[in-house]
């Protein structure tokens, strides 16, 4: 979240070679010896002869970018969208309709060594950085899953044709264990996740766990609506200091400096990080971000329970937008745990999660896209009862984005 957003370099030409409906990308910044490309082959080859990486060739792929970086990459589909993880990290890098190609959660940090962040990618054990001695011992900022290889747990890598995908991580020096298994709707532009924690340890610990959804251009600018049903916030003081909250802010309303900022368009610089309760008393809470312009509409949905706070990063550069962080998650404070732990509650809301030792604990959202009209309004509400997901325009009545979501249950 406390980070600069910077432009990639673009992407080197790629040479393609299929092997048994294996797709391997190499890059061409240096050359590679012949007998490792056949040691490539054979083991690729093996795989999808035990199941290990690959069943069909178009779900998942290995892209060589240098020596050092490899990127393992699942891709899982439907009639209508994309949706693409990167294990490396495990992050959601790519999210789009097949007839509007714009993925709204392209952006990347600049820096390709661990941790990468980019896209809608995972802050967990911790959101915010760690202490100058946990980081002595190599804890990094937001913790240690974005560094880590995500493992197929399976044999089998997706089910259903392309449509579900399980996949785990360990924190080593954390001790907590997280199995993330995806579902994509059956033909609805939708996804649901639900990821089990597990402590490893001999012995309970706080933590947070945070789902940072960053959104760039060209989806991300000045006219992209945010919306969401929180109640109560915060400017992030980004200080240190143990009590941040006031003054009260009320959604979409902000005060930096005095000066009163609407945050549901991205037309000022500041504030650069703030923080939102959700209405404890609602099942659900969401967020959406609609840009009109674009025609298209990116939302979730998840229980308040689960995660009672959502967090705003907003990086701007020379007065364009570059991007924009939605994070809901179990914490609304960007502080070491020493700090979090001292303050304890928010608004009389916990900041962290507990889980006792061998416990296991689940968490669940829905993620979705939608087409909407040049004129649309942004969103006014949003409901999930008898498996419809309902998403009502703010002041309009006659232009609802329903869905089936076979999730009602989560």
């Amino acid at each position: 979240m406390s980070f600069e957003q910077r432009k990639i370099p673009k992407q080197i030409q790629m040479q393609q070679l299929v092997s048994h409906g294996i797709s391997i990308k190499i890059s061409k910044m240096r050359k590679i010896p012949f007998c490792l490309l056949l040691l490539m082959i054979s083991f690729l080859f093996a795989c999808r002869q035990n199941g290990g990486i690959n069943l069909n060739g178009r779900l998942s792929e290995k892209i060589i970018q240098n020596d050092t970086l490899t990127r393992s990459i699942v891709r899982l589909e439907n009639a209508q969208v994309v949706l693409q993880v990167d294990l490396n990290g495990g992050a959601y890098f790519d999210f789009h309709l097949k007839d509007l190609n714009i993925n709204p959660i392209n952006w990347h940090q600049k820096d390709s060594v661990k941790p990468y962040f980019m896209g809608h990618f995972l802050c967990f054990d911790r959101w915010g950085p760690p202490t100058e001695a946990e980081k002595r011992n190599g804890f990094n900022h937001h913790g240690e899953a974005i560094s880590e290889e995500w493992k197929i747990p399976d044999t089998t890598l997706v089910k259903d044709g392309g449509k579900t995908c399980s996949m785990m991580c360990r924190l080593p020096l954390g001790g907590l264990q997280l199995v993330r298994k995806i579902e994509m709707s059956e033909d609805e532009p939708l996804f649901f996740v639900t990821e089990e924690i597990k402590n490893l340890n001999k012995y309970g610990r706080m933590f947070n766990i945070v789902q940072h959804v960053s959104i760039a251009p060209p989806f991300l600018d000045s006219s992209t609506l945010f919306d969401n049903n929180a109640i109560q916030g915060f400017e992030d003081k980004e200080d240190g200091r143990l009590n941040q909250e006031e003054p009260v802010l009320r959604w979409p309303a902000a005060l930096h400096n005095g000066e009163v900022v609407s945050l549901r368009q991205f037309q000022n610089k500041w504030p650069r990080v703030c923080t939102f309760l959700y209405d404890q008393n609602n099942e659900y809470a969401w967020i959406t971000a609609s840009n009109p312009g674009q025609r298209l509409l990116l939302g979730y949905l998840w229980k308040t329970r689960e995660y009672p706070w959502i967090n705003f990063w907003r990086s701007m550069e020379d007065g364009v937008p570059v991007a924009f962080g939605m994070e809901f998650g179990t914490t609304g404070l960007h502080e070491p745990f020493p700090v979090v732990a001292e303050k304890g509650k928010i608004f009389n809301q916990n900041i962290y999660d507990f889980i006792d030792a061998d416990e296991v604990l689940s968490k669940s959202f829905i993620g979705f896209l939608a087409k909407i009209p040049e004129d649309y309004k942004g969103v006014g509400k949003i409901e999930l009862k008898n498996s419809l997901l309902t998403i009502k325009e703010k002041n309009k009545n006659s232009r609802d984005i329903v869905y089936n979501c076979k999730w009602q249950s989560f």
